[in-house]
């Protein structure tokens, strides 16, 4: 009786985590689009935890002793060992929406362009992001190139 319910324990973790899997997986299909719609833009403070990840890699496997596994690896796999954290801190800003909501926070919004229905930025907020640089959206939406009406154009403040 308790092998059985270890079995079926097993197995019901075994699904969640298949379940989890599927989620993740879901998830980063549907943030891609916008990932590509804002031009692959990430704020510079994830940049920033990127390379200090990249920094703990790089001092991790300056400390891999003579006889681990890793050692005994081609320079490919000691340098996709460096840049596993650094690629697990990019998917997770992006899986969790940490750039969707740092680019609404970066701009205000002033209409939605009729065509795509996207927010047509209005302005850069400076404060928070004073390295940023917007298109020049006077008469176009800067995602689908459409011409703006003329009461759609974003106001200058």
């Amino acid at each position: 009786m308790e092998a059985a319910r270890k079995a079926m324990g097993e197995t019901v973790r075994n699904g969640l985590s298949i379940l989890a899997g599927v989620f993740l997986i879901l998830t980063a299909i549907r943030s891609f689009p916008f990932w590509v719609r804002t031009r692959f833009w990430l704020p510079k403070y994830v940049h920033l935890i990127a390379a200090i990840g990249g920094g703990v890699g790089l001092w991790c496997l300056a400390n891999v002793p003579d006889d681990a596994p890793l050692s005994k690896e081609s320079p490919v796999a000691k340098l996709l060992f460096v840049l596993a954290l650094p690629a697990i801190i990019y998917f997770i800003f992006l899986l969790y929406g940490g750039q969707r909501a740092a680019y609404l926070r970066h701009f205000e919004k002033a209409v939605s362009c009729p065509h795509c229905k996207l927010p047509v930025p209005a302005r850069h907020n400076t404060d928070s992001a004073p390295d940023l640089k917007l298109p020049d959206v006077r008469g176009h939406c800067p995602h689908c190139g459409q011409s703006l009406p003329s009461q759609q154009l974003p106001s200058d403040r």
